[in-house]
């Protein structure tokens, strides 16, 4: 369990989130699952685009809340970013990836889909002893002003939607709903223009 905000980011805007956490004294941590290697960095400049696989992950540490831990596994370093002491110091932290068009099964087109992103910090963690440890206020208050930053960069988009019901009074009918995401522009650009899913 834990504190978490669902968006559609683009690279750009997730670069303004990275500087708002800077800003707010968290330095970015980078995890890279491929080289096996986690890097921690006061700038932004640590955030790249993702290849063709996401394959990175990134996080807000705030130091006043805590030291983070690296452990080594089949000689690749990991964060022990989970419900731990390093958990209780991190804000977990990505942006969109985008799925391009390719070469689907039997020669089918494959889709165009970008996918949802989020930031999230745990609630606290259970210690060696059993006792309870709770995420720290600094922590808290640092993910409260990105979750408000993120509504700024990527404002609550209404959508309409159709779907099968699953109701018993219109059983297999087409139905419409509306629902509410936050989508950056650029994304919802993407969308309206370019056709793509979310």
């Amino acid at each position: 369990m834990g504190k978490q905000i669902n968006y559609w980011m683009d690279y750009d805007n997730f670069l303004l989130l990275a500087q708002k956490a800077l800003d707010l004294g968290c330095r970015i941590i980078r995890e890279d699952l491929d080289a096996g290697k986690v890097t921690e960095s006061g700038d932004i400049g640590i955030v790249v685009p993702y290849g063709k696989h996401k394959r990175i992950n990134y996080y807000f540490h705030l130091p006043e809340a805590g030291d983070v831990k690296i452990k080594i596994y089949n000689g690749m370093e990991r964060l022990d970013h989970g419900f731990s002491a390093t958990g209780n110091a991190v804000i977990e932290a990505d942006y969109s990836f985008v799925l391009r068009e390719q070469a689907g099964v039997c020669g089918m087109r494959g889709r165009r889909e970008i996918m949802r992103a989020r930031i999230y910090c745990i609630t606290g963690y259970y210690g060696e002893d059993g006792e309870y440890i709770p995420r720290p206020e600094c922590l808290t208050k640092v993910y409260n002003a990105l979750a408000r930053y993120v509504k700024k960069l990527a404002p609550c988009t209404e959508f309409t939607d159709t779907r099968i019901s699953m109701r018993e009074e219109n059983y297999g009918e087409k139905v419409e709903y509306k629902y509410k995401e936050y989508v950056t522009k650029a994304c919802l650009e993407m969308v309206e223009r370019e056709g793509y899913r979310l």
